[in-house]
């Protein structure tokens, strides 16, 4: 009725009828709105900081920024040189140091420049590098670029740079040890990590069944069938009863010993209780889904908010090797496992192999897994866990899967 009334007093006072006014009043609005949304979309994110740390065997690069960004990463020879295009992006203001100089055993300086309209390139000269890896992290938004040396060489004084913005210096991260060689005579050594425990009692299921105690039966089994099978081998648990071991000091006790493999069982949950199935689990510098951060936080006993904090930890560099063989390791462990339990359940569910920052592997210094061996919150499979059966199948299904992971590597069994 409204309308109408305007649409009358319009036709009153202009030549234009009503309906033609109305008509390009909305047509002004929407060319306004499409230009601004355009501008929006437009609008490039910041590249606020870049800076370095430089450790005896790896340097690492980060560029930070205020939002999540594409990148594009290529190499050019005569000199050598790594580069990383920020796309759709442009230099604080006041953008002063366009050079950061390194002069590491990998790399002689950063250079930082627009390379042109909506594009940042941050360029490495580089001396000497086995293998890079680049990847981005959130909390804050940031590109990192990880560079790891042809071979170990004499530790340098710490070094720090950073720009355009100054800050107080980082303390320097403690490098990776190398694994010494076993002693003489030794038998090597397999961890097995049954997780949670004591004051932690993991994921609830039905009729208060509860993941420390059932990953703890699974561990059992799974040591007497290395003890039988594989008498060379020492087997190691992080712990034999109901008690709370902190990650770090399971991860401490495989480094200890020197361990060739460290295997860490756990039970999954979901708010969705017809979800089941196993996977597993290989350390990797970041989730690459929600679910996998999800997983990751909760075997880590802290919330997504807080993952961050994991995030921070994560500035140590670990060997390109030893993550390449976890996941060999978790791949050789999954078929096995989904092979042996499907003798019992044709039914279930190959969840398939993934990585993600656990705490529990971080530190480790030989390959390392996680299995999440099935759902507590699902009645069937909560059913299937509390049964000496079943628990016996898992370990034989990891079993399978070590020993062909071990056979296929340099450590040969008898």
């Amino acid at each position: 009725m409204v309308l109408e009334k305007l649409m009358s007093k319009l036709d009153d006072v202009c030549h234009w009828p009503a309906q033609t006014w109305m008509l390009s009043i909305i047509s002004l609005i929407l060319c306004v709105w499409f230009v601004a949304q355009a501008g929006y979309a437009a609008a490039p994110h910041i590249v606020e900081e870049v800076r370095f740390r430089s450790e005896p065997a790896s340097t690492r690069v980060v560029i930070e920024t205020n939002g999540a960004l594409r990148y594009a990463v290529g190499r050019l020879p005569n000199p050598e040189r790594l580069y990383v295009d920020l796309l759709q992006a442009r230099l604080a203001s006041g953008w002063q140091n366009n050079q950061l100089s390194v002069n590491d055993a990998r790399i002689t300086a950063i250079r930082v420049a627009q390379h042109h309209r909506g594009v940042v390139r941050v360029v490495l000269d580089i001396k000497r590098i086995k293998t890079y890896k680049v990847f981005s992290l959130k909390k804050p938004y940031r590109i990192v670029i990880d560079l790891q040396g042809a071979k170990p060489v004499k530790p340098p004084p710490p070094q720090q740079a950073r720009a355009p913005k100054p800050k107080p210096p980082r303390k320097a991260a403690r490098p990776l040890q190398a694994k010494p060689p076993p002693r003489a005579g030794s038998r090597p050594t397999i961890v097995i990590d049954p997780g949670h425990g004591g004051k932690d009692p993991g994921a609830l299921g039905p009729n208060g069944l509860q993941e420390k105690t059932v990953v703890l039966q699974v561990a059992k089994a799974l040591r007497q069938l290395i003890r039988k099978r594989l008498p060379r081998y020492r087997v190691i648990m992080t712990r034999e009863k109901d008690v709370f071991v902190p990650l770090t000091e399971r991860t401490k006790l495989a480094n200890d010993n020197q361990a060739e493999v460290f295997l860490s069982i756990h039970t999954n949950a979901s708010k969705r209780r017809n979800v089941r199935g196993v996977e597993t689990w290989y350390f990797s510098f970041e989730a690459k889904t929600e679910r996998a951060q999800r997983i990751a936080a909760r075997e880590n006993n802290m919330s997504s908010n807080q993952f961050s904090e994991l995030e921070r930890i994560l500035r140590d560099l670990h060997e390109t090797d030893r993550i390449n063989q976890s996941a060999l390791l978790a791949g050789a462990t999954q078929k096995a496992l989904v092979r042996s339990l499907s003798k019992r359940d044709k039914k279930v569910p190959d969840r398939g192999v993934d990585g993600a920052p656990f705490i529990v592997l971080l530190r480790t210094e030989m390959p390392s897994i996680l299995v999440e061996v099935g759902f507590l919150t699902n009645k069937t499979e909560a059913a299937q866990l509390r049964r000496k059966s079943y628990q016996n199948a898992l370990a034989q299904g990891m079993f399978r899967g070590l020993n062909t992971f071990l056979s296929k590597s340099a450590m040969k069994m008898d």
